[in-house]
């Protein structure tokens, strides 16, 4: 059975464009076997993995479980999705005309602000498997085979459709003027930048960074597409709040305004550890028969802000 692209968000922002069928396709992995298909093999038969000097996968690919229902994002984030996802729908035109399909993406700003999240959620929208780069392996301790393993991970790319996230991109695209930095680490910068600028693969890539600041100059420009993720406004949080709390049994009145503010300046990655941590406690503590209360997310708000993590951006 295939599964077709879910396209969800291209339904709703872009209704006129979407209206014409899917036809991207994927069949459905198995949880366990995370191995590479090539698109050129009629006959669908699974290949391995490229593996690093170690034999440790350089890919981690899985299905998505998250979808951009559940994120909190600007609106023009959303629209850049959607068009992303209609682009690569529509390939085949845009290559007739002479045009391809914007296929890099870089997302920065702090940890926890949704980059990761989107990249799997973008997955889901496009009906793709999951890939992440395991940045640990890649960056090899005998420095000749990391250009080797970024050979490999753009090889993959380039066999089978994926949304590709290097997760922690400052580690390998960082300013290649660092006077600290060894020769050889300095020529992998410039040959991961020439693999993404020759890529012409079926694979969305996306590079996700808390550090900008670190990244070559020359990298930026290497980029379709640039999102500044920042800290959700107490509207989002509001949102995210309420998407988080959904599912959950709690208090009728519990009052999402009070417990926004409470979580001001917090991530979406803080704000979901809240209600996560006020929902454990309230399993451990309270009765079944008890909702989760406003007291209770108020004191995991607490605890939050009191985290080293959280406390440094105040």
């Amino acid at each position: 059975m295939t599964r077709v692209a879910q396209g969800d968000l291209l339904d709703e922002l872009l209704p006129d464009a979407a209206s014409e069928p899917a036809t991207e396709r994927r069949m459905p992995r198995r949880r366990g076997v995370p191995s590479l298909r090539s698109s050129s093999q009629p006959d669908h038969r699974l290949r391995p993995l490229p593996q690093a000097r170690s034999e440790t996968d350089l890919l981690d690919i899985r299905d998505s479980q998250l979808t951009f229902d559940q994120l909190v994002l600007p609106k023009p984030f959303l629209e850049a999705f959607a068009e992303i996802h209609l682009e690569h729908r529509r390939e085949d035109r845009l290559i007739a005309h002479g045009i391809a399909p914007r296929r890099t993406l870089l997302f920065i700003g702090p940890p926890g602000t949704g980059k990761s999240a989107s990249a799997e959620a973008l997955a889901d929208e496009m009906g793709r498997d999951f890939a992440v780069v395991n940045l640990a392996t890649v960056v090899s301790s005998f420095l000749g085979d990391t250009a080797k393993n970024l050979a490999a991970i753009f090889a993959a790319a380039s066999e089978q459709p994926l949304v590709l996230l290097f997760d922690e991109f400052d580690s390998i695209g960082k300013e290649r003027a660092e006077a600290a930095d060894h020769g050889e680490l300095k020529r992998v910068v410039t040959a991961f930048l020439q693999l993404l600028e020759r890529f012409q693969g079926p694979s969305v890539l996306i590079a996700a960074t808390n550090h900008p600041d670190l990244l070559d100059l020359a990298t930026w420009r290497r980029f379709d597409v640039v999102l500044q993720f920042e800290q959700p406004k107490v509207h989002e949080i509001r949102a995210l709040l309420r998407r988080k709390l959904q599912a959950l049994p709690r208090e009728r009145g519990l009052d999402i305004d009070v417990i926004a503010s409470a979580c001001r300046g917090f991530s979406q990655a803080d704000v979901t550890r809240v209600v996560t941590d006020a929902y454990r406690r309230h399993l451990l503590y309270s009765s079944d028969a008890e909702p989760l209360s406003t007291g209770e997310l108020l004191t995991a708000a607490q605890t939050m802000r009191a985290r080293p993590s959280v406390a440094m951006r105040a």
